[in-house]
């Protein structure tokens, strides 16, 4: 700017601080030309550009997908004969009495077709926008965590006999990890505080109009007409906790493939210790 109005100047570095140093008689000169430019652009924002898909962002969400599949078939034709609801229900009281196997397995189980449709429908598109951001390995280490936390509070929330399954706690987690994610990054950015709040604000809009609708339960024993919305209130919660972390890695370490296999590969090693702790609790 200084330049364009031939004004000379020189830039100092001291300190990581930035100095403009010009002769004395173009003090006053420059003083205004640096106040006209600060009032011209005052509110000027950058325009942010999005990154493109991080690693496994595809392959994440479709094994997100065939996973919620796979299980809840095996839990209705009660694979290799235990019966799997029962061994892997979010019971608040066992869940308290340390079966902690619970708060990942019950994730997995659905009440019948309907009620794994719609988690499918709505796990699919926000695990997708959140494996695109982070990766597929990593976000799905974050959402089976969201998951677990959030069905952990909700058992020493409610009362020790209540029973929760299905996967909408981890699909509120993973907009909650969107929302509080997103939400860092623009306060690392130091972006206004509206629009730091902003994404927090868009998640709790969206558990306010969704979270009200997805049923849990099954039969006689955890009836389809309950709605556990306080399962997806804490879901919710527990991804915005963990989104503020997620949000503070840095892009390069995200595009690491390494990062993103160990990440993925151990979100699987958790699932899978934890069905086979709860199976083998369980009578053949």
């Amino acid at each position: 700017m200084l330049t364009s109005q031939s004004i000379p100047f020189l830039m100092l570095e001291e300190a990581g601080v930035h100095r403009l140093v010009v002769e004395e008689h173009w003090v006053a000169a420059a003083l205004e030309q640096l106040r006209r430019y600060e009032e011209e652009n005052r509110g000027f924002r950058l325009r942010r550009v999005l990154p493109p898909a991080a690693p496994f962002a595809r392959s994440g969400t479709a094994l997100f997908a065939l996973t919620l599949v796979a299980l809840a078939l095996a839990q209705w034709n009660s694979a290799l004969g235990p019966d799997w609801s029962a061994a892997g229900v979010a019971h608040a009281a066992a869940i308290r009495a340390g079966e902690l196997q619970r708060t990942a397995t019950a994730l997995t189980l659905h009440a019948d077709v309907p009620h794994l449709l719609s988690n499918l429908v709505f796990g699919t598109l926000f695990s997708y926008l959140l494996f695109h951001s982070c990766g597929g390995g990593l976000g799905a280490l974050a959402l089976l965590l969201a998951g677990m936390l959030g069905n952990w509070i909700n058992a020493w929330v409610q009362a020790p006999e209540h029973f929760s399954l299905g996967a909408s706690t981890a699909v509120f987690g993973a907009l909650g990890l969107l929302g509080g994610s997103e939400a860092r990054t623009r306060h690392l950015l130091r972006e206004p505080d509206a629009r730091r709040f902003a994404p927090v604000g868009a998640t709790l809009l969206l558990l306010l109009y969704l979270g009200v609708g997805h049923l849990h339960g099954e039969g006689e024993r955890w009836p389809t007409s309950q709605v556990d919305v306080l399962a997806h209130v804490f879901g919710l919660l527990s991804g915005l906790a963990l989104g503020a972390v997620l949000g503070s890695v840095p892009r390069a370490r995200i595009e690491q493939h390494g990062l993103q296999l160990a990440s993925g590969l151990t979100a699987c090693v958790v699932l899978a210790s934890c069905w086979a702790l709860a199976l083998g609790r369980t009578p053949g």
